[in-house]
């Protein structure tokens, strides 16, 4: 898994073309992941921001809209043993990520819409 934002903002646009539903929610628990990740590095890059807080949960909300279950919850979530695993590989990932890719990405979430 990559941090580049332009993949964390498209596998869920994929998501509906062709994939079963157990699919679709696999890559919806992964962009959660990476915006999880996201939320846990950024503040470390660019300091506390609010708005950045803001721009993280509207992107986390945006993919549980995405979620078959339309109960289920970032909480709820967060117990679930396959996003465990994605979450997982999501922060090893992001290890590897260099501090100017780290940057860039954290940037563009600063500056979402």
């Amino acid at each position: 898994m990559s941090l580049g934002f332009v993949a964390v903002m498209s596998q869920v646009a994929l998501a509906n073309e062709g994939l079963t539903q157990q699919e679709a929610d696999t890559l919806v628990k992964e962009d959660i992941a990476g915006t999880q990740v996201l939320a846990e590095v950024c503040p470390a890059i660019l300091g506390k921001n609010t708005r950045l807080d803001t721009n993280i949960q509207k992107l986390i909300n945006s993919y549980l809209g995405e979620y078959s279950d339309s109960s289920m919850t970032y909480a709820r979530l967060q117990n679930d043993i396959e996003y465990k695993r994605v979450l997982a590989e999501a922060r090893s990932a992001a290890k590897e990520a260099d501090q100017e890719e780290q940057k860039s990405v954290c940037q563009d979430v600063l500056d979402f819409e």
